[in-house]
């Protein structure tokens, strides 16, 4: 079995994912960067809790629950969503890893639930995952370009990244070849292993 596993989010990650989303590097990455009271993020849980079942996947590294992905906007219809991801343990998150949650929610979204197209929208502000974007060539949709407000009062412009199912083979093979050889093997091997319960 990999050091690198996936598993479906459980109750019991209520007030982990609570933690990861509110902590300030977390937030300052994320398309509202406002914290999140602990009231609203219970509330949030509860209501979306029963339809998170391959929407949120929580990753694991030895073991410890370290970072999720997240597949949002799914339409069934056109087989279309948006990818979100973030390591929320990065002290126990070896290096390499974060820069790999993209493939592993792209192949959740083209593998498993048989997408079409996938969208991801990075902040200009997070370099390293505009970089990673850039280093696996993932194609620019200028038509969904945005700006959004932060906290403070200033704007934050967005890129969005698009994945065609075309697209995804060369993207998944360019992303592997990236990443750290200690951390290859693992990938592919959780890539794989069926999401655990």
């Amino acid at each position: 079995m990999s050091a690198l596993s996936r598993r479906q989010v459980r109750r019991e990650d209520r007030w982990t994912l609570w933690n990861w989303r509110n902590s300030e590097r977390v937030r300052l990455m994320s398309m509202n960067d406002n914290p999140i009271p602990r009231e609203d993020h219970d509330s949030w849980f509860t209501k979306t809790f029963p339809t998170m079942r391959d929407r949120m996947v929580i990753v694991e590294w030895a073991g410890r629950s370290v970072g999720w992905y997240q597949i949002e906007s799914w339409e069934e219809s056109s087989r279309s969503g948006e990818w979100g991801n973030a390591i929320g343990e990065p002290e126990a998150t070896p290096i390499g890893l974060g820069g790999g949650l993209p493939l592993l929610a792209l192949s959740h979204a083209f593998d498993r639930m048989q997408a079409v197209q996938m969208i991801g929208r990075v902040l200009t502000l997070n370099r390293n995952m505009n970089a990673i974007m850039r280093r696996l060539k993932v194609p620019v949709d200028e038509d969904l370009a945005a700006v959004v407000r932060r906290m403070d009062g200033s704007e934050s412009s967005v890129t969005a990244y698009r994945v065609d199912r075309p697209t995804w083979p060369r993207i998944e093979a360019t992303g592997l070849s990236l990443l750290p050889s200690s951390l290859r093997q693992s990938f592919v091997q959780c890539l794989s292993e069926p999401i655990s319960e």
